[in-house]
């Protein structure tokens, strides 16, 4: 018999393959591998995460407030901000800059500030602003997004896990009785609100957004951390032109 019409033998295997197959072979190890996999990633969602600033958190009163709006919705100047809650420079111009747009525009009805997460920078970017999306529900957007900023750490470092991001909500109720916790954990756990995230981040990569902070003064571009005047000039103009 020749070796074109014959099905040879296959050749034995060797001593290690034998054991391993003993063991329950590729399908044992590959789920065993799948469930450590799992593991890992569960760990690494719900760990205690980096260090975050421990500053006492007061809230910051605003109004009006609807999701992710504050101010008067009819107002003639419409600020829209594209932000990144890892971003230093976002949280430079929510410290410095933000309150006094608020003072002098927002609380006087000439303006009103739409935030949208241009979430860029990683996955506790995309965590921190879905959780935001979360408190949103309970019409808490910008108190939580007070506290994110609060309490950031370095680029992903972890500070924004499930884990954290539930403890923020704790320090939430503890300023607003109303603020129920379940709700937003389980908001925070189930990834509810990851879809709007990606829809913001893509509504910002739309409008030619490259970098956070980002604004639209009625359709005019400002980049960066502007001093307070530059954005006096522009809702100036914006008011003017409004008026026309």
């Amino acid at each position: 018999m020749t070796a074109s019409n014959a099905r040879r033998l296959p050749p034995p295997k060797p001593q290690w393959r034998e054991t391993f197959d003993s063991w329950g072979g590729f399908p044992i190890f590959g789920s065993l591998a799948g469930i450590l996999v799992l593991v890992v990633v569960l760990i690494y969602m719900n760990r205690a995460g980096a260090s975050t600033n421990t500053a006492p958190y007061e809230p910051t009163a605003r109004t009006p407030v609807a999701g992710r709006v504050v101010g008067d919705p009819n107002a003639p100047v419409k600020i829209i901000e594209f932000a990144d809650f890892q971003c230093p420079f976002c949280k430079q111009w929510a410290d410095g800059v933000e309150p006094k747009v608020y003072e002098e525009f927002i609380a006087k009805g000439v303006a009103s500030l739409q935030y949208v997460s241009f979430a860029f920078l990683g996955e506790d970017s995309k965590r921190a602003a879905a959780a935001a999306e979360c408190a949103a529900d309970q019409n808490r957007f910008w108190d939580f997004h007070d506290l994110l900023f609060l309490r950031q750490g370095k680029e992903n470092s972890g500070v924004f896990t499930n884990s954290n991001l539930k403890k923020f909500g704790l320090e939430l109720r503890g300023k607003f009785a109303d603020f129920d916790t379940g709700k937003f954990d389980q908001c925070v756990d189930s990834g509810a609100k990851n879809a709007a995230v990606e829809t913001q981040t893509n509504q910002a990569r739309s409008a030619g957004v490259q970098s956070t902070p980002s604004f639209l003064v009625n359709g005019t571009p400002i980049s960066g951390v502007q001093p307070i005047e530059v954005f006096r000039t522009a809702i100036d103009n914006a008011q003017k032109a409004a008026s026309k």
